[in-house]
């Protein structure tokens, strides 16, 4: 019987076993739901035992965890370099879509993200989107239009995760024509909210 591809070597070192449980595990998690997955699978998985993945993560949770924690910091370590070309507030209408064209080139991460649905998933799905949104804003030009209402960057952060994975799962959308009429529909509600908080002038 041939050896699963990702069976474990016999010998690895415990940054690297880790690293493959993670992995494996990511894969199962996109693939069947987050919920469906147990120890025993990844086990069966990597042809090991279950003490084994004990280990290194006592429970499915805590590997989503440390996933989500991985792929936050791969995220925001792109994203700082990035948002450093858009130095001005008035650069906003080309710094939408630059953060939309890296964030939909995460399809692994979103498809992570939308793995699951049981409540306690939610959470940790929605703690992960709040601490992008709270990074991206402290990475924004002072002045910025998004930075001026803490719903608009909810929006923002809402709409950048699910239309990104809609164009990583729908490759017939016109990915450059949904990316101006983002920026386009972002602006104007970030326009018409400072209008609406300050008063016509």
């Amino acid at each position: 019987m041939a050896a699963s591809p990702s069976a474990l070597p016999r010998r690895l070192s415990a940054e690297d076993r880790r690293e493959q449980i993670l992995t494996a595990a990511a894969r199962l998690f996109i693939g069947r739901g987050f919920e469906s997955v147990t120890v025993a699978d990844l086990a069966h998985e990597l042809q090991t035992s279950r003490p084994t993945i004990y280990t290194y993560f006592p429970s499915t949770e805590a590997m989503l965890d440390a996933l989500l924690e991985q792929r936050l910091g791969e995220l925001l370590a792109s994203l700082g370099p990035l948002l450093a070309k858009f130095p001005a507030a008035q650069e906003e209408g080309r710094m939408i879509p630059a953060v939309f064209g890296l964030l939909a080139a995460q399809g692994d991460t979103l498809r992570l993200l939308h793995s699951g649905g049981a409540p306690t998933f939610q959470a940790r799905r929605n703690a992960f989107l709040t601490e992008l949104g709270e990074r991206l804003t402290a990475l924004l030009p002072p002045g910025s239009l998004v930075r001026r209402d803490p719903h608009l960057l909810l929006l923002l952060t809402s709409l950048l995760d699910a239309l990104a994975l809609r164009v990583t799962t729908d490759p017939a959308l016109d990915v450059p024509a949904l990316t101006r009429s983002l920026s386009t529909f972002v602006l104007g509600g970030a326009r018409a909210l400072v209008v609406e908080e300050d008063g016509p002038r």
